[in-house]
């Protein structure tokens, strides 16, 4: 097996590749070295490319740019906001470079599912970082020893006061781009989230979605998802609810466990069948770290990383589902449903 870093283009320099991306690839610089960042505004391109140890010769200020100067690149990481990333994505792989991209690749199902068939699994995949959570993890795992039952019941609800900002020349792309409103950034994550803990499929939805004002993004999105075995989520997201507190909790049969944070413990509550198992030492790697990790070691066996662009498009579908619902006063089934984006 081929031990020599993997080398990484950066493509997109924003809050998210600051916070999230370059902590986790400087941690696990043993395994991978970032060669070459991307962004189109250069205070942003060199404050990333100076801390990740970049030459400047290698911060370039667009995809085409780094395509033309031939930077040798094993994989090219998209931070982008979905508007920018289908073209990017387009001209990497075919230049034959393998992608991970953000999520949502793109906010359009039908791209979505385009993308999908025409990139062969092992070249592109997508970020579902969540899915990498300390206490996502040990929810999984706990639900898998089977000692709580089935699971009947989801509350993923984690309201917040407002969008995350980004960086660079458009930090609140969120609230006015085709992507933006939280029903897209926000609830995206727990919807395959949902799915992973409830171990099934999304086949209903049932939502109510409100704006500030019209025209505006949506900020506050109250999704009902019915499952293929019975299971029913309750997803909130919002951007209008201030000290609001989060309950992440998965109700089965025999017990309650309850989600507390990346690098943080899911807990049994008392008198549960849960309880009879022993606390999990609580993760200390964030979720990006955990993700790349497990991504550095699909790439040097040549399998597929993280979710696939289907996974994606699965995704895409049951909000796009949901934004139906909210705009028609009804429970919408992801049998038939024209392929669509969902509404900003």
């Amino acid at each position: 097996m081929n031990r020599d870093p993997i080398r990484v283009a950066l493509i997109g320099c924003g809050a998210i590749a600051e916070l999230g991306h370059a902590p986790a690839l400087s941690a696990l610089a043993d395994e991978a070295r970032v060669t070459s960042v991307v962004d189109t505004a250069d205070h942003r391109r060199n404050l990333l490319g100076s801390r990740l140890g970049v030459p400047a010769a290698h911060r370039h200020h667009d995809v085409d740019v780094l395509l033309a100067a031939g930077d040798p690149v094993d994989l090219a990481v998209l931070v982008l906001p979905p508007r920018s990333t289908p073209y990017a994505l387009s001209a990497l792989l075919e230049a034959g470079t393998r992608v991970l991209a953000e999520k949502p690749m793109t906010t359009d199902v039908t791209e979505a599912a385009l993308i999908a068939d025409r990139a062969r699994r092992h070249e592109l995949g997508v970020v579902h970082n969540y899915l990498h959570r300390s206490d996502v993890r040990q929810a999984l795992a706990r639900l898998g020893e089977g000692q709580g039952g089935e699971v009947r019941f989801l509350r993923l609800e984690q309201p917040d006061s407002g969008h995350f900002p980004g960086a660079g020349d458009s930090p609140h792309w969120r609230r006015s781009d085709a992507a933006a409103g939280c029903l897209v950034d926000n609830a995206y994550h727990w919807v395959y989230v949902a799915t992973e803990l409830a171990a099934s499929p999304v086949v209903r939805v049932t939502a109510r979605t409100a704006r500030p004002e019209e025209g505006a993004a949506v900020d506050l999105a109250l999704i009902l998802l019915e499952h293929a075995n019975g299971v029913l989520s309750s997803v909130q997201s919002s951007w209008c609810a201030p000290s609001a507190v989060p309950v992440l909790e998965v109700h089965t049969t025999r017990g309650t466990l309850r989600l507390e944070g990346d690098c943080g413990p899911c807990t049994a509550l008392p008198s549960t069948a849960f309880a009879s198992v022993p606390a999990r030492e609580a993760a200390v790697e964030p979720s990006y770290t955990a993700l790349y990790r497990e991504v550095f070691a699909a790439l040097r066996d040549g399998r597929p990383f993280a979710a696939s662009a289907d996974d994606c498009a699965t995704v895409l579908r049951v909000l796009t589902a949901a934004d139906t619902s909210a705009r028609t006063g009804g429970s919408v089934s992801l049998d038939g449903l024209v392929a669509a984006r969902p509404a900003t």
